[in-house]
């Protein structure tokens, strides 16, 4: 039984591969997009718990996609992640809608503590 459905959306495929990998072994059910579109594509037909985005991705940005599913849908959570370590970019990407923000590098314990504290908020 999974845990909950993800999405991952990056353009850097060893992230991808890593990321999936922990979640999978977490118990997870993860899908992965390498753009913006593709993250669109997979959270239409496959209707996630959550969405963890790049922020920096071709097509769309993470904070485009972001913004575009908080259009239509309150519930589905979003975690950001990105290389950018400035306040007003953390800041931009939260007033877009996402619930949560993780700078790269980021940890194995870290991501997993995060991704387990946005599936225990009330829905």
């Amino acid at each position: 039984m999974s845990n909950g459905t993800i999405v991952i959306a990056d353009d850097e495929k060893e992230i991808t591969f890593f990321v999936r990998r922990l979640l999978e072994m977490a118990g997870y059910t993860v899908w992965v997009a390498n753009d913006g579109d593709g993250a669109m594509e997979l959270y239409r037909k496959e209707k996630p718990d959550l969405m963890i985005l790049d922020v920096f991705m071709p097509k769309k940005t993470g904070v485009m996609v972001c913004e575009e599913i908080r259009k239509d849908d309150n519930k589905v959570l979003i975690l950001l992640l990105t290389g950018q370590k400035k306040e007003n970019d953390k800041v931009t990407g939260l007033m877009a809608g996402a619930d949560d923000y993780l700078t790269k590098p980021f940890g194995e314990k870290e991501l997993l503590a995060r991704v387990r504290s946005l599936f225990r908020r009330p829905v």
